[in-house]
């Protein structure tokens, strides 16, 4: 497990090494708890993210990156088909909240891809 190190991750296995850096930072864990348990970090709404629990947090950290999020979406959507269950921008809350539990999810997905491999 020591190869498995974040800058690693960072510099060979992420889609978006900068931003990414950023969500790490935002969900308030450590590396070697995501790397050494990813199943119980995975979904942002469990809880479990404590850097993504709460409106102010979620809400905050999806207008400040929403640009890079939405690109990151696109291009999940364009590879995977579009998505049915978004959060409607008219609801600026639930929509910013979702935007940033994808942005976390989507990054965590390369994270468990990178562990597994």
């Amino acid at each position: 497990m020591s190869n498995l190190s974040k800058k690693d991750f960072l510099k060979n296995h992420s889609s978006f090494p900068e931003f990414h850096k950023k969500v790490l930072k935002q969900s308030g864990l450590e590396w070697k708890q995501l790397i050494e348990h990813p199943q119980d970090y995975y979904a942002a709404n469990s809880g479990s993210v404590p850097g993504f629990i709460f409106y102010n947090d979620t809400v905050a950290f999806a207008k400040k990156h929403h640009l890079v999020i939405l690109q990151i979406l696109d291009e999940f959507e364009s590879e995977c088909g579009k998505l049915e269950n978004k959060s409607s921008p008219q609801d600026k809350t639930s929509y910013y909240n979702w935007l940033a539990w994808f942005a976390y999810e989507s990054m965590f997905s390369e994270i468990i891809a990178f562990v597994e491999s």
